[in-house]
């Protein structure tokens, strides 16, 4: 039976959609909070977006993945417990690292805060089985072999699109193409990440993705 998946990645106007059915893959977007008129009859759902918070200290897949980035493991942002995303990005600064200090021990980043009503409302989802979270940057590397250059230069960018196009050549597609059909107003690296998570759903689906932590029920990052 072919199965219908979705890759999603955030950008500055919501979610950008990379949406494969009958092995063709079509471009999405919407709001922040709009996401769930989108996943009707899909099957997995990859979303870079953290998935499954913790009340206290910091989830330990965000560490194994930033153990996993080696020295790009900057890219991983932290996330803080639900109480600190709760208090949302317009919080005073001074009250949010209070909370974090006293939850984690450790201050949290502005670029982690800025993703809270994003997070928040993938969550406010839950529970769905369909949805898991992946990280494109681990994604890119379990199909490269290595850690690629910044996605914000060319050389990461085609790098990138080197690593997808063997898989998408066996849906008669390539990464320029799609770059050509995807919505105008998306970024090319957040297209990117989109159909880097398409890509993780895909291996999710056919039991060959990595995960971090290897075992376990807790909240876990896949690629």
């Amino acid at each position: 039976m072919t199965q219908s998946l979705a890759g999603i990645d955030g950008y500055a106007k919501g979610w950008v959609i990379a949406l494969l059915r009958d092995n063709h893959i079509v471009w999405r977007t919407c709001g922040i909070n709009e996401l769930a008129g989108e996943l009707t009859d899909l099957d997995v759902i990859g979303i870079d977006i953290p998935i499954h918070l913790v009340t206290k200290g910091w989830r330990s897949c965000d560490l194994e993945a930033k153990t996993a980035m080696g020295k790009a493991g900057s890219r991983v942002f932290m996330t803080p417990p639900r109480a600190v995303l709760e208090l949302g990005f317009a919080a005073p600064n001074d009250d949010v690292q209070r909370l974090s200090v006293e939850l984690t021990g450790k201050g949290v980043s502005r670029q982690a805060m800025a993703l809270a009503e994003r997070v928040l409302a993938v969550n406010a989802l839950l529970p769905d089985k369909r949805l898991y979270e992946v990280f494109p940057e681990l994604v890119f590397t379990s199909l490269d072999g290595a850690v690629m250059p910044s996605k914000k230069s060319a050389a990461g960018a085609g790098a990138r699109m080197r690593a997808l196009d063997p898989w998408l050549t066996t849906l008669g597609t390539s990464c320029a193409l799609l770059m050509k059909q995807a919505p105008h107003d998306v970024p090319v690296d957040d297209a990117l990440d989109a159909l880097a998570a398409l890509a993780g759903a895909l291996r999710i689906a056919h039991g060959v993705a990595d995960r971090w932590p290897a075992q376990g029920k807790g909240p876990t990052i896949w690629a």
